[in-house]
């Protein structure tokens, strides 16, 4: 690398350069006048050349003062930038949220744009999983979770409501024909996410005792019940909500009115979570999205 001597009175020369007054630019430097004069002397006397015309009221640069300054006041700015990048880099706060793949890409990420468009040094980073994280371990500060909301550990807020009701494609009713009750569910394949559970209480609400959840499909992910209805293999219980582009384009069809609104998917966070002014800001504006 290459030695680079008198920084200081390099950036000393630079101020004074821009100004061409040793007063504005001590009060820029947060230093004396006399102060700025001695660092312009000792790199006059290193390269043992005359930077600055002195005159009784008035101050100008050398062509010699002038050449030097038109080299080094880019490299300056530059470096001032930079630092300040890295300043802001470091001020920005980050926020670590645990959701499902299927809600932060149907609901939540296409919204932050308008969450950035107000707090832009708050960074979020999505951290996709299916099952409950640990906040201790994992580093999580927010969760978005799926269920009944009994986590009696957690502040537990409501954000969606789930109404699960089934849906399945077009074209598996035009092949198989569409159920005229929810009776008639049982000559089809129904599809479930972590257990049986959801379709057992779908089914006692709908009053379809004859229609069995047993022996049938179990599928974690939501994106991938979404794409199993969609190849036509079966029936899901979904969110009309979260899959109101697909039943808008006809593509997916909800069968009933009848919705199961015990699920939904909830803000969470330990009770004893102390709250940074970033996490409060967040929290709030999620809380106020529109559905």
């Amino acid at each position: 690398m290459l030695h680079l001597p008198l920084l200081n009175a390099l950036k000393t020369f630079v101020v004074a350069g821009r100004y061409l007054n040793f007063t504005k630019a001590a009060e820029e430097l947060l230093v004396s006048p006399s102060a700025v004069s001695h660092q312009i002397r000792v790199l006059e006397e290193y390269l043992e050349v005359k930077l600055f015309i002195r005159q009784s009221r008035a101050l100008s640069l050398t062509i010699e003062g002038e050449q030097l300054h038109a080299a080094l006041i880019g490299p300056f700015d530059a470096i001032a930038r930079a630092l300040q990048n890295v300043l802001q880099y470091k001020r920005r706060e980050s926020i670590n949220i645990a959701l499902r793949p299927f809600f932060s890409g149907g609901w939540l990420a296409p919204r932050l744009n308008l969450f950035w468009g107000q707090h832009p040094d708050i960074e979020i980073d999505l951290i996709h999983m299916i099952k409950s994280p640990e906040f201790g371990s994992d580093k999580i500060d927010l969760a978005i979770l799926w269920g009944k909301g009994e986590w009696p550990s957690m502040e537990v807020k409501l954000l969606l409501p789930g109404n699960l009701t089934p849906i399945c494609s077009a074209e598996l009713l035009e092949r198989e024909g569409r159920p005229t009750s929810p009776s008639e569910l049982s000559r089809f394949t129904l599809i479930h996410d972590e257990d049986r559970s959801a379709w057992d209480a779908w089914l006692n609400k709908a009053g379809a005792d004859n229609v069995s959840s047993r022996g049938k499909l179990i599928i974690d992910d939501t994106n991938v019940r979404v794409q199993s209805i969609q190849n036509s293999q079966g029936i899901m219980l979904g969110c009309p909500l979260l899959l109101k582009p697909h039943l808008d384009s006809g593509r997916l069809v909800q069968l009933f009115d009848i919705c199961l609104d015990t699920y939904n998917y909830y803000l969470v966070y330990p009770k004893n979570h102390i709250l940074s002014d970033s996490l409060t800001t967040f929290i709030d504006w999620l809380l106020a999205v529109e559905e």
